[in-house]
């Protein structure tokens, strides 16, 4: 009886340190397969052509040419959004909390050319869309574009609405709505909403 309480108090000092070492040689034989599929992986990469590439690539002489002293860093411009943008920004993030705002965006990335168009024609709309921006894109949750606004010096001209441009055209065709607001008079927040969702 004696030994079976001897047994029952040292069992722990036992089994703890057989589980430690059971626990490392698991562990250890874990890492020595990820090190030898990272080993694989890293072969592979160097066997590819992409990885073995014994010539540099034009772009890296380019890059490796001296630049003079004055160009040689890029300065931050001093602010993305100026005054009246960053109003309309916070009012759009204010009142429209349930959609994605995005400022400055190029048509390119809203439209895509019809694929009836080919060739130097399809390019030639691509390299015009990939031209012209917005100043703010007004999206769903699931990212899919609502509505788009441009902020305008002043009001629209008469011949502009009888006449649209290109991105009204092109804004027009696609079915997302364009809103043109002048800077110097932005809507009031609690009409913001309905002047963007057109409700």
């Amino acid at each position: 009886m004696v030994a079976l309480w001897y047994l029952l108090v040292l069992a722990p000092f036992i089994a703890i340190p057989i589980l430690w070492w059971n626990y490392r040689r698991r562990q250890a034989a874990r890492e020595q397969v990820v090190g030898a599929r990272w080993q694989s992986l890293v072969k592979e990469a160097v066997a590819s052509p992409a990885g073995s590439a014994a010539e540099p690539q034009p772009a890296a002489a380019v890059v490796a040419a001296p630049v003079p002293a004055a160009a040689a860093h890029y300065a931050p411009a001093e602010r993305v959004l100026d005054p009246a943008q960053t109003v309309l920004y916070y009012l759009l993030k204010n009142c429209l909390s349930d959609h994605e705002i995005m400022p400055r965006v190029t048509l390119g990335s809203l439209l895509s050319v019809p694929a009836a168009v080919v060739g130097s024609e399809r390019e030639q709309r691509q390299r015009l869309l990939a031209r012209e921006t917005v100043d703010f894109l007004v999206c769903d949750k699931a990212m899919k574009p609502v509505a788009v606004i441009d902020l305008l010096a002043q009001e629209a001209p008469a011949a502009l609405t009888t006449a649209p441009d290109f991105k009204s055209r092109c804004l027009a065709q696609s079915g997302i709505r364009h809103l043109c607001l002048v800077r110097t008079s932005l809507p009031r927040r609690d009409e913001l909403r309905g002047l963007v969702l057109g409700a």
